[in-house]
């Protein structure tokens, strides 16, 4: 974090004024899941939700009028991970969601599903570094360096890559913490994500939990009805080594991550 950025005060610190006296009958809970419900892992793959987590959450699933995973993953990996009934189920940044067990998604890309994977062909070969990571997640992809030999080795050969090889009309990029991500232009992120939730259940209280570049989206739009007084709500930074700026800046509170 830069010397720039405001880290907001600890939620446990401040527990008392920061959550008050909640209604559970009208109290949303949304909640990101790598660094936010998981650890980081050097394999994706191997991702988990935290088992101190995993009651809590259930137990919010039972009482609170919604509990919800906003994650980069695709709907159906981010529910195989946590695994609980009840809980609505966000993927890809918000093309894809999964309620009461049903998943709708948004459709026509699939010619850009086709230059995606074009791309991360492309940018595997590029990067030339076994600890490359990448997933395809059909609306948009990650490329996690974590693991890398050289991290700014491979950092600057996926950029010179990526110069030569973006559609800037078809898909937007994100640097977030040791990933690359690449999304397909649909008009969806966790802010938009978030602004649908609110609209469906119409909770009178929002909290919201993210770490990195695109949860800034989430935390940005309950900002903004805040502001407006359309709702009220707290966003809380998770706090990992590598959490950007922009997550610090938008956020109420700060927690220590899992």
């Amino acid at each position: 974090m830069s010397l720039t950025s405001r880290r907001p005060p600890n939620l446990l610190a401040n527990f008392d004024s920061a959550i008050g006296n909640l209604n559970a009958d009208s109290l949303a809970l949304v909640l990101d899941f790598d660094g936010t419900l998981s650890e980081f892992v050097s394999v994706p793959e191997d991702a988990a939700i935290h088992p101190d987590a995993l009651p809590e959450l259930r137990q919010f699933a039972e009482r609170l009028m919604l509990t919800a995973v906003v994650s980069g993953r695709a709907a159906l990996d981010v529910q195989r991970r946590v695994g609980i009934e009840g809980v609505v189920y966000v993927g890809n940044h918000g093309a894809e969601r999964i309620v009461d067990g049903v998943m709708t998604a948004e459709s026509g890309a699939t010619e850009s599903e086709i230059l995606l994977q074009y791309m991360l062909e492309s940018l595997a070969r590029a990067a030339d570094d076994p600890g490359l990571a990448i997933e395809n997640k059909r609306y948009s992809a990650s490329l996690h360096y974590r693991e890398a030999s050289d991290e700014s080795a491979v950092i600057e050969r996926l950029k010179s890559a990526l110069a030569g090889i973006l559609d800037t009309a078809e898909f937007d990029i994100f640097w977030g913490n040791k990933l690359l991500e690449i999304r397909i232009r649909n008009g969806v992120n966790k802010g938009v994500a978030l602004d649908w939730l609110i609209e469906k259940w119409r909770p009178s209280r929002v909290v919201f939990l993210g770490d990195d570049t695109t949860d800034a989206d989430a935390l940005q739009a309950l900002q903004r009805r805040k502001a407006s007084g359309a709702i009220d709500g707290i966003g809380i930074a998770v706090i990992q080594d590598g959490t950007p700026d922009s997550v610090f800046d938008s956020a109420d509170y700060s927690l220590n991550g899992v």
